[in-house]
């Protein structure tokens, strides 16, 4: 199966509380744009309810970033995220944060679908499944 083109891109501008004391985009901050990036993919792809709302959870089990440049005050960051494997209960996203065509940060993140009432992980629910594999998502186990 070849992967959709292009990938999901969520855009944000860095604003000055974003900034750490060398006036470069603070570590912690790119962890906010990609949340930021994470909450509005799922929003798109799964209309069918609201993932945020309802019985289960998406949790990040593990995250993964390399920062590759530094980010400035006023700059646009495109974050593109593209759903790589599947396992039973979880899922990898593999992510890149640019400006413009500089590679400022990339990585992934495995995603855990969490019954909220039996506070566990549970198996991904059918049609987000489907969704995922329509986005380019292999079934195999999302290790790192």
């Amino acid at each position: 199966m070849s992967r959709p083109d292009p990938p999901f891109t969520h855009s944000d501008e860095v604003r000055f509380s974003d900034l750490d004391i060398n006036g470069h985009l603070n570590n912690v901050a790119f962890l906010e744009f990609l949340e930021s990036a994470r909450v509005a993919y799922i929003g798109q792809i799964y209309p069918q309810g609201d993932p945020w709302r309802t019985s289960f959870g998406i949790l990040i089990a593990e995250l993964k970033i390399s920062y590759r440049s530094p980010g400035h005050f006023g700059e646009r960051i495109d974050t593109t995220l593209r759903p790589d494997a599947l396992g039973r209960t979880s899922f990898r996203a593999d992510f890149e944060m640019r400006v413009g065509e500089r590679l400022i940060a990339d990585g992934y993140s495995v995603q855990v679908i969490y019954d909220r009432e039996e506070r566990r992980p549970t198996p991904i629910p059918a049609a987000l499944r489907e969704l995922l594999a329509a986005d380019g998502a292999r079934e195999r186990p999302p290790a790192s």
